[in-house]
């Protein structure tokens, strides 16, 4: 009877905690109401053709879907749907906040991920074809499924579902991971041999997010990452968003010779204030410097010694964020890394950034205990004493040290021909494991003469020159308003989008998407937005 009674409270504490998860707030509800308004015209539910949705969590970046959702319904004649990755209960997708807010800007149908037994056959089918052909983590990088590529989506999303550092293929929870890709990769070949889809827009270009943009971009369909700061326009050329850096040099030649002189000045200055230590300067996410003031102690070891800096990344967190680097992941690369300090005689040193997640301090120092050159310096180690201690050389693989260290003078080699300052000289950037693997070997004769016009370039169009107020007025007032990055994530960004709202507002938004929609550009830049 105890047990019974037990139980039957534990499901009332479910139900109610699954009522007050599903409680629409007075943001919320003042947001649809908004949305049942503006977009009232655009409804289109009787069309055949279809513009996919991904559900996200990001309220502000939902906003931006409302927008580019009824623009391209619209475009297409086309009706909305919307999708969502993670399972959820049956109750759960009628209550969900987000389903209300997606259906009252036009979405027809919130689409849920099941497979039916036959794909459950086929997904198992694949499989048994795919997992044999794995022996090495590069296999894994390079899985082609019906030759679609997915194999860095596959890997990634192994690492941070299981948040291991690198592949196991022998691993039953990778047996797991592999199986449930697949499964996502067979929903969606199979949904779009049935339906009509004109395009589709996803929250990231990574992890299984990805699967279905790789999908429609294989089978002509339109394909679009858009959030509060940003939009793409994906293609086979550009798979990735984020990747606008290729570009930057022929953007700046296409700017006045006033705006390229005030941009570099302002570049100049905006890096000043992140080396004195200011929080989030064009890093909106970030909450701790790493360029605090140095303290009154060395942190590096007095030696003869070349010295070289190992600025880490979070082994879990997407190591194809930009595309295929010269290792699969972080951990092989710090794997790497270590071999070559017992090939040399240097002082290596290691550190995490200030905002490190958990998990991976245990990793590295079961790497340090294997490879006992390397130091691992406290994560709140101020870059400027690492530098004043005399550091020579700092190695990463797509780390913005690229452009910081090279402007207080310290050579950085690049472990990836992806990485964001792949298109100037201000960084060493060599394009195979053994060139990589020869330069390390003899740093002693590498020498660079570092342009600091080249980094200021390169920060004026990858922080400055931008389009991060499309949406908001001033979008890094937003945030200080909200009380940081991950209050975007809350229906606070609701309340501030509709107190700066007005219908002039909203017909240069249009005008705005429309523009970039239509040049079927890469990017979303300043010379789309209307004025």
């Amino acid at each position: 009877m105890n047990r019974l009674f037990t139980t039957i409270i534990n499901s009332l504490r479910s139900i109610l905690y699954m009522f007050k998860q599903a409680r629409v707030d007075q943001r919320t509800a003042s947001f649809i109401v908004h949305n049942r308004k503006v977009w009232k015209d655009y409804a289109n539910d009787k069309a055949e053709s279809e513009i996919l949705l991904e559900v996200g969590a990001m309220h502000s970046a939902i906003i931006a879907y409302s927008y580019l959702g009824n623009i391209l319904s619209k475009k297409y004649n086309a009706k909305i749907k919307a999708y969502v990755l993670m399972k959820q209960g049956r109750v759960e997708r009628y209550l969900s906040p987000s389903v209300k807010v997606f259906k009252s800007f036009n979405t027809q149908e919130i689409l849920y991920l099941r497979l039916t037994q036959p794909q459950l056959k086929e997904r198992d089918r694949l499989f048994n074809e795919v997992y044999p052909t794995l022996k090495t983590k590069k296999d894994v990088e390079n899985l082609q499924v019906e030759g679609l590529w997915i194999g860095d989506l596959v890997y990634d999303s192994y690492l941070k579902d299981y948040m291991v550092p690198t592949v196991d293929i022998n691993d039953s929870n990778f047996h797991e991971s592999l199986r449930h890709s697949l499964g996502i990769y067979v929903f969606w070949r199979d949904y779009f041999d049935s339906h009509d889809v004109k395009a589709v827009n996803v929250s990231h270009c990574v992890y299984n997010n990805a699967i279905i943009l790789r999908l429609a971009i294989q089978r002509g369909i339109a394909a679009y990452q858009i959030n509060a700061t940003h939009a793409y326009y994906l293609t086979e050329k550009n798979l990735w968003a984020y990747d606008d850096f290729y570009y930057f040099p022929e953007e700046f030649c296409k700017l006045s010779p006033e705006e390229q002189r005030s941009g570099l000045l302002e570049a100049e200055k905006r890096l000043a204030r992140r080396f004195a230590g200011e929080v989030g300067v064009d890093m909106s996410y970030s909450t701790k410097s790493a360029y605090v003031r140095k303290g009154n102690c060395r942190v590096l070891q007095k030696s003869l010694r070349l010295k070289v800096f190992v600025a880490l990344h979070c082994f879990f967190d997407s190591p194809h964020s930009y595309g295929v680097n010269l290792f699969p992941d972080f951990f092989e690369w710090l794997t790497f890394l270590g071999e070559i300090s017992e090939k040399t005689d240097y002082d290596w040193y290691l550190k995490t950034h200030p905002d490190y997640r958990s998990g991976n301090v245990e990793i590295i120092e079961g790497f340090i205990r294997k490879y006992p050159k390397f130091t691992l310096l406290p994560s709140d180690t101020s870059h400027h004493q690492i530098i004043e201690d005399g550091i020579e050389f700092a190695l990463t693989v797509y780390g913005t040290i690229g452009f910081e260290y090279a402007v207080l003078g310290v050579p950085v080699i690049n472990a990836s021909l992806c990485n964001p300052h792949i298109a100037y000289n201000f960084n060493i950037h060599p394009r195979t494991v053994e060139e990589y693997e020869n330069i390390l070997m003899n740093l002693h004769n590498q020498k660079m003469d570092i342009d600091v016009n080249e980094v200021y370039e390169y920060y004026y169009l990858g922080f400055i020159n931008n389009t991060e107020n499309w949406l908001f007025n001033d979008y890094r007032a937003f945030l200080d308003e909200i009380g940081g990055y991950m209050n975007q994530f809350t229906p606070l960004a609701y309340s501030i989008f509709l107190r700066e709202f007005s219908e002039q507002k909203n017909e240069r938004i249009i005008r705005s998407l429309n523009s970039f929609i239509e040049s079927k550009d890469y990017c979303f830049r300043n010379k789309h937005a209307s004025p």
